[in-house]
């Protein structure tokens, strides 16, 4: 088991991989035209990357979700693989709102030209 120091620390250094993972992935993303599907496609990226969710049940120790799943998945006897699905689907349905919202809000500011 990891003392807190060690925990924190990697949990430091997974997230710097992460962010530089996410952003090659913005890097990727940015040539195409629409932007609620760049935008879309960013979330459903970093969603399952960032999200953590506990790595037993009734454990203290958190790791991504996405990592859970994949250890639940391939245990054939202790594993649950559907522990980490709610936090999954929370954080993409989050990320999700959060794009629509903007798709809305870039709308919405957008005014109709009137044309005279």
């Amino acid at each position: 088991m990891l003392d807190s120091t060690e925990y924190a620390m990697a949990w430091g250094v997974y997230l710097l991989g992460v962010a530089g993972a996410l952003a090659v992935w913005w890097r990727l993303t940015r040539p195409l035209p629409l932007a609620p599907l760049r935008h879309l496609l960013r979330v459903m990226v970093a969603a399952p990357l960032l999200i953590p969710a506990p790595v037993a049940a009734g454990m203290d120790p958190w790791a991504p979700a996405l990592f859970v799943l994949l250890w639940d998945a391939t245990l054939v006897e202790a594993g649950d693989p559907a522990r980490s699905l709610p936090y999954l689907i929370y954080a993409l349905v989050l990320g999700l709102l959060v794009v629509l919202a903007d798709y809305l809000w870039q709308r919405w500011q957008r005014k109709p030209t009137e044309t005279g």
